[in-house]
């Protein structure tokens, strides 16, 4: 049965099915699901499986093609004293806040093919846009050291508890890997919490930027080292008012 569904279809059966869902795992996410909703319902049960799947055949993230395809996705770019961080956000929360050419680095297109960014009008995605940028004018002016904004960062469970251990972390301090490992509850897991702190979508919301070496050295950040140091030096001087 397989050898005459291969001949049929150029492909085996397990392949054709991988296909269907991930094509139903699309449209959902074009229509504006979570990707964790779009894998359950396209019938994945392990993420990890529908992640590299995803990947394969589209080039790309599941949660960089809801960016780039999702019909009530509102993106705009911001210019800041770090370079230009592109805002995504929803319908109900901020998505990305990122470096504004990591978007066509990471979605596995070229950059003409990456759709143009709109603030959708009346819309709670561009209010969200909105809003986000009003508050980081205001961080990078040294007025706010909070943000009030939901967030929404899609990654697996663990990438979701170590940056929610990141906004513990207050403004103008600093931890190292090691001390935010101690943070989650696994003081052994230090390099699997730095693959998580590089991971985060959302920077400078979700701080990452405030967890250096133990040494005191700054290590990596996907806005490049000097970013990171002047972000740093922003909250020193922050906390001196």
């Amino acid at each position: 049965m397989s050898l005459v569904f291969k001949r049929y279809y150029d492909m085996k059966p397990a392949e054709y099915l991988i296909q269907v869902r991930i094509a139903a795992a699309k449209q959902a996410l074009q229509a504006g699901a979570s990707v964790f909703d779009a894998a359950a319902n396209s019938g994945y049960i392990n993420y990890s499986s529908f992640y590299a799947h995803f990947r394969n055949l589209s080039g790309m993230p599941p949660a960089k093609y809801r960016q780039l395809f999702a019909q009530n996705i509102s993106r705009a770019v911001m210019d800041t004293t770090i370079g230009p961080l592109r805002i995504v956000a929803s319908q109900d929360a901020i998505l990305f806040v990122e470096p504004a050419n990591y978007l066509e680095k990471k979605a596995g297109q070229a950059t003409e093919q990456v759709p143009a960014d709109r603030i959708i009008p009346n819309d709670p995605s561009g209010d969200l846009v909105k809003a986000c940028m009003r508050e980081l004018k205001e961080y990078f002016a040294g007025q706010r050291q909070k943000f009030d904004l939901p967030l929404s960062p899609e990654g697996t469970s663990f990438q979701q508890k170590v940056w929610q251990q990141l906004q513990q972390i207050p403004y103008g301090e600093t931890r190292s890997y090691q001390q935010l490992a101690e943070m989650t509850g696994d003081k052994n897991a230090s390099r699997a919490i730095g693959l998580a702190n590089n991971c985060n979508p959302i920077l400078i919301l979700i701080p990452c930027h405030r967890v250096i070496g133990a040494d005191g050295s700054l290590t990596g950040y996907v806005a490049g080292l000097a970013a990171k140091k002047l972000l740093l030096d922003l909250e020193k001087g922050g906390t001196k008012k």
